[in-house]
């Protein structure tokens, strides 16, 4: 007898190309604006794990040790190598991942949060240069997946505000091996229920790709939170603004559904991701609410056919990420383990590199401590994200064969405490 092995499949992992490697890709009307913008980005940019970026929100002893142990060690590299990649997931047991655009993509400084706690109030790129940067991005993400195309769900970028260039994106993603497109931080007066999108979510689900919002990256604003320069000290404005952008993302729920988008497009697959696994359960009673017991006109139903929950039951999926203890313990009283999925959050210092021993070690403390029985863990570590995002059950069950940790080990509650912080012991957080 061999003893089963886990099949991880992380549907919150990153990857960007080091920033000058994006030169080939930019489309030629804006190489040289953007060789200058390389020039400044070396001098003040930074990406979300690198020391420059963590320093705003991190201790000074925590930023060294990540630095020492991961930056200098080359453990991140895989951020924008593929084969390096490959090694990191091998070393953590982890199958496959969903590679989902982070901040630095060209004429990219920094992140709305690092940026806003270094006082910088809104995103200052031109339409051009967004527009640009999500071509060069997904063109540069392309050739990274295509490396190894069964063990990578590449997200596109993609501006809306162009949609018939946005269209002919979409198709492009899709030929060149990418499966899903990530919803932008979007307009007021042009969310995610506007009638000029359909178009968008018609051509997604006909080629049956997914529709992925995650936090910090996707919103109903492009609204940045006013930086609070009145705060007492400068440790507080990251909370603050994190608290907020989360809100914002978390929103999307509510305009996919009320905004009849899924019920416009049946066969449309959104997900959540790095939102955690609380928060849903809540709004959804809530909508059901309004739209069953509430003083809320009943010609709702012109717009809705289905209670919220239903839609939700239908077409939505939580990437919730870095699992906590709390959510995996009440995940049958929150969205139950078919809807949560694992995310390894590669390479950020908040996912399961940070402290402790590594993926497996966080799984012990999570799934394992909490007592999840085999066919629950499964869906959660894998079963359901290979269903979402299409990827070969076939070619990644041989791949867990050979870097899967055993599915016992992972379901046996650790000794010791390895995790004095981090999001081991987060508590149930609802907004």
């Amino acid at each position: 007898m061999t003893a089963e092995r886990a099949l991880i499949v992380s549907s919150d992992g990153h990857a960007t190309a080091r920033m000058p490697e994006y030169g080939q890709y930019i489309p030629e009307r804006s190489r040289e604006e953007f060789e200058a913008f390389v020039v400044q980005y070396a001098k003040f940019g930074s990406k979300n794990f690198e020391a420059r970026a963590l320093a705003a929100r991190l201790d000074p002893e925590a930023v060294d040790d990540w630095q020492a142990r991961f930056i200098d060690t080359g453990r991140l590299d895989g951020n924008s190598d593929p084969a390096k990649r490959l090694e990191e997931m091998a070393a953590e047991g982890v199958s496959a991942e969903v590679l989902i655009p982070d901040f630095g993509t060209p004429f990219e400084m920094l992140s709305p949060t690092a940026s806003g706690a270094m006082g910088q109030d809104a995103d200052t790129r031109t339409p051009q240069q967004i527009a640009d940067s999500c071509f060069a991005f997904n063109r540069w993400l392309a050739d990274f997946v295509s490396y190894a195309p069964e063990r990578f769900a590449g997200m596109a970028k993609i501006d809306f505000d162009d949609v018939e260039f946005a269209l002919k994106e979409i198709a492009w993603a899709h030929e060149a091996g990418l499966r899903g497109i990530m919803v932008p931080h979007m307009r007021d007066d042009f969310p995610v229920y506007h009638p000029d999108f359909d178009p968008i979510w018609a051509l997604v689900s006909d080629l049956g790709m997914v529709v992925d919002c995650h936090s910090g990256m996707s919103s109903i604003t492009r609204r940045r939170p006013a930086i609070p320069r009145s705060a007492p000290h400068p440790s507080v404005v990251a909370p603050i603004l994190t608290r907020e952008f989360m809100f914002a993302a978390q929103q999307l729920l509510v305009h996919f559904i009320w905004g009849g988008v899924l019920e416009r497009h049946p066969r449309l697959k959104v997900v959540f991701t790095e939102m955690g696994s609380a928060w849903a359960a809540p709004a959804l009673a809530g909508m059901d609410y309004s739209f069953e017991g509430s003083y809320t006109r009943h010609d709702t139903r012109e717009v809705l056919t289905m209670k919220p929950s239903e839609y939700f039951t239908r077409q939505v999926w939580l990437g919730s990420s870095i699992f906590s203890r709390a959510e995996v313990a009440a995940r049958n009283e929150l969205v139950g383990p078919a809807k949560m999925m694992l995310g390894m959050d590669f390479p950020h210092h908040e996912g399961t590199l940070a402290t402790g021993p590594g993926t497996l070690g966080y799984l012990r403390a999570t799934v394992g401590a909490a007592g999840v029985p085999a066919d629950e863990a499964r869906l959660m570590l894998g079963e359901s994200a290979l269903d979402v995002f299409g990827l070969d059950r076939a070619a990644l069950s041989a791949v867990a064969a050979e870097v899967g940790p055993e599915l016992d080990l992972v379901l046996t509650a650790p000794e010791v405490d390895e995790y004095p912080r981090g999001d081991v012991k987060k508590p149930l957080v609802y907004v």
